[in-house]
């Protein structure tokens, strides 16, 4: 029994230490894909603005497609307690999706709610649909209906 207790010690230790490491990774791994996916999704708008009028219908199409699953990830990120601590990437995850929202609008809703049994391999499940929805719309909201989303018509450098 007395080397059971010996052990516990060194055992909390470690799974203390493994804890923090995980708290820790997750933490840094959110804010990285925050800034990744304002960049992606910026690059994307930003392709997607200057050929809206020049581009062929099946381009255009393809791209809006994936600027709307952009955005979707992008809501479902802004949502991670992780980025609460560090305001860079949150600030940079909002500016991109404010700007997304101004360009694409309502279609973005009208794309995700698209016949689920079309072959389209970046349908979102209809199960997820709805929280996703309720997520974009209060994004909208918040980030482009505001008095200030005036600055949302602006793209990103």
């Amino acid at each position: 029994m007395k080397e059971l207790k010996n052990l516990l010690l060194p055992l909390a230790i470690v799974f203390a230490a493994i804890a923090i490491f995980e708290l820790g990774t997750r933490y840094g791994a959110s804010n990285v894909r925050a800034i990744a996916l304002s960049g992606q999704l910026q690059t994307y708008l930003n392709y997607y603005v200057q050929l809206r009028g020049n581009a062929d219908e099946a381009s255009k199409v393809g791209l809006e497609k994936i600027i709307d699953n952009q955005i979707a990830t992008a809501v479902l990120q802004r949502g991670a307690w992780f980025l609460r601590f560090k305001e860079e990437p949150r600030a940079s995850l909002e500016r991109a999706l404010a700007y997304g929202l101004s360009v694409r609008g309502d279609d973005v809703l009208a794309h995700m709610s698209s016949d689920p049994n079309e072959t389209d391999k970046t349908q979102i499940p209809p199960e997820n649909f709805s929280e996703i929805k309720r997520l974009v719309a209060k994004a909208r909201e918040e980030l482009v209906q505001q008095p200030d989303g005036a600055a949302a018509e602006t793209p990103v450098q």
